[in-house]
């Protein structure tokens, strides 16, 4: 067997091992952040009321918070840092938003801080993203949840409390983790 096949072969044997040593990051890590820093950016906490707030999506469409008590909302923050929102907004979309889009209980907005309507409008569609968003051009409905950091991913329970926050793009485990959240509090006085 020829020197080359034969450490081809031993390096793709023991590779599962040096993946399994690899110590998990935290997503403060992922984003090269000092301890508490991604804390002291974040204005809510899990258990507190989220705070309301209201804006029109890129559909027309009225949305209020606080109008949909009854039902767990997915929100989800993004920018302009070009590819990773997108690919997790697609992710998300194909992920979890189409599997739950017709559930009467579940609500869901992306929201562009920093975009004006028509920006918001041309993302989606240069990203192929079918999601309910809305523009939040100087970053007000933003300003309600945290200082700094996007992706922010926020999920409000059906009494309006807030259920789960993250932060940075974490495209697999981070969806993962917000599918199990969702369906824990889908199945919470669920449909």
């Amino acid at each position: 067997m020829p020197k080359s096949l034969q450490i081809a072969l031993f390096a793709f044997a023991f590779m599962p091992f040096a993946l399994l040593a690899a110590e998990p990051q935290s997503p403060a890590e992922k984003m090269d952040l000092k301890e508490g820093e991604l804390d002291a950016a974040s204005l809510v906490k899990v258990y507190e009321p989220a705070p309301d707030f209201a804006c029109r999506s890129t559909d027309g469409r009225e949305f209020q918070l606080s109008a949909l008590k009854g039902k767990v909302v997915l929100l989800y923050f993004f920018d302009k840092v070009p590819g990773a929102c997108a690919i997790e907004l697609r992710y998300l979309q194909k992920v979890i938003v189409d599997k739950l889009k017709d559930r009467k209980d579940f609500a869901m907005l992306a929201i562009g801080r920093g975009f004006e309507r028509e920006a918001v409008v041309k993302y989606a569609g240069e990203n192929k993203l079918d999601l309910p968003m809305a523009a939040d051009p100087k970053a007000d409905i933003y300003g309600r949840y945290f200082l700094k950091f996007v992706p922010r991913v926020v999920v409000v329970r059906k009494d309006g409390t807030v259920a789960f926050l993250r932060s940075g793009y974490r495209e697999f485990e981070g969806v993962v983790e917000l599918q199990e959240v969702l369906t824990r509090e889908l199945r919470l006085g669920g449909e």
